[in-house]
C-alpha cells in the first residue's frame, strides 16, 4: 500500500499536469427544441456551465481548446455550510441546478451543461433523465447533465459490455453507479477503484485527492490495469470527474484497444447539439456525430 509520501507524489503529479438510445431514454442529438433553433454554426456559441459546489472547476479549459470560439459562463451550485456530499444530499440539489440553469439562460446561454456525475446519477437512470428533461423544458434551451452523457456515449459507440475504473469512488458510490449503468442498458463486467488497485490505502485518501484531480499518467495506469484484467470488453467507462485528460484519450485507446469514455462525454453532447465540430484529435467519441 502507498505511504504518505506516495500519496503526496500522486497529488503533486495531479497538480503539475494539465491534465437504441430512444428506447433507453437518452435524449436525441437531433430532437427538436421548444424554442426556435439556431442554424448550425461553427463559432460564437454561448455555453452556460453549472459546476459542483466547493470545487474550483477548470475542466472547461478543454471545451475552450476543442471549440475555441465558444464563450463560456460558469455558475456554481449553492449548498448549505453543512453539505456533506452524500448521495442523498446530492439528490436534493435538483431545484438549485434548475435555478442555476435559468440564470445562465437569462444571461444569454444557448445551451446549459451541468458538470459533476452524481448530480444526475443519484436519481438513478430513469430519474436522472426525468430531471434533465424537466430542466430543459423549463429553460427552453438545450440542457445536458454530465452523469447521463457518459453511458449515453458508450451506447452511441455500440458498447454493451464495459469495464469501469471507478477511481476515487467508495463502495457505496460504485454500487450505485453500477446500478445506474446497468439500468442504462450496459453490462458492467468489472469495477476497480484506486483502493482496489493499491493507488491509495483508503477511500478517504482517494476522495480528498479528487478535489485536486489526478494526472493523466495516473488515469492512464488505472485504465490500462482494468483493460488488462478484462479483455473482450467493448469500452472502458470511467465515471466521475477525475481530472482533465481528453488530449491523451487517443493514446489511451491505442494502448487498450477499445474506446474510452468519461466526463468529456458532456463536451460531445454539447458540441453535437450546437452543431460544432471539435478541433484536434480527441479520441473515438469526439469524432462521433
Amino acid at each position: 500500500m502507498p505511504t504518505d509520501s506516495t500519496l503526496a507524489r500522486v497529488v503533486w503529479a495531479a497538480t503539475t499536469n494539465d491534465a437504441s438510445p430512444f428506447q433507453l431514454g437518452i435524449p436525441s442529438l437531433s430532437r427538436s427544441q421548444p424554442h426556435e433553433a439556431n442554424p448550425l454554426k461553427n463559432n460564437g456559441a454561448k455555453v452556460g456551465v453549472v459546476v459542483a459546489p466547493r470545487y474550483f472547476d477548470t475542466t472547461t479549459k478543454e471545451l475552450a481548446q476543442i471549440a475555441p470560439d465558444v464563450d463560456i459562463l460558469h455558475t456554481q451550485i449553492r449548498v448549505d455550510a453543512d453539505f456533506g456530499f452524500s448521495l442523498e444530499e446530492i439528490a436534493q440539489t435538483g431545484d438549485e441546478i434548475e435555478q442555476c440553469a435559468l440564470s445562465l439562460r437569462d444571461a444569454g446561454a444557448e445551451i446549459v451543461i451541468q458538470l459533476g456525475t452524481p448530480f444526475s446519477t443519484a436519481h438513478g437512470w430513469a430519474g436522472g433523465n426525468t430531471l434533465q428533461q424537466r430542466i430543459e423544458d423549463r429553460i427552453e434551451i438545450p440542457f445536458e447533465m454530465m452523469g447521463l452523457s457518459v453511458p449515453a456515449a458508450a451506447i452511441a459507440l455500440g458498447a454493451k459490455r464495459i469495464a469501469m475504473p471507478t477511481t476515487y469512488y467508495n463502495p457505496e458510490w460504485v454500487a450505485r453507479y453500477t446500478e445506474f449503468a446497468t439500468d442504462a442498458g450496459l453490462e458492467v463486467v468489472a469495477t476497480e477503484s484506486f483502493v482496489d488497485q493499491g493507488v491509495f490505502e483508503t477511500n478517504e485518501q482517494a476522495w480528498a485527492a479528487s478535489f485536486v484531480g489526478f494526472s493523466p499518467n495516473v488515469l492512464a495506469s488505472t485504465i490500462g490495469a482494468i483493460a488488462t484484467n478484462n479483455p473482450g470488453v467493448d469500452c472502458i467507462l470511467m465515471p466521475g470527474l477525475p481530472g482533465r485528460f481528453l488530449e491523451h484519450v487517443s493514446t489511451m485507446e491505442a494502448d487498450v484497444g477499445v474506446p474510452v469514455v468519461s466526463y468529456f462525454s458532456i463536451w460531445w453532447r454539447c458540441l453535437n447539439r450546437l452543431g460544432i465540430e471539435p478541433v484536434g484529435d480527441c479520441g473515438t467519441l469526439m469524432n462521433l456525430t
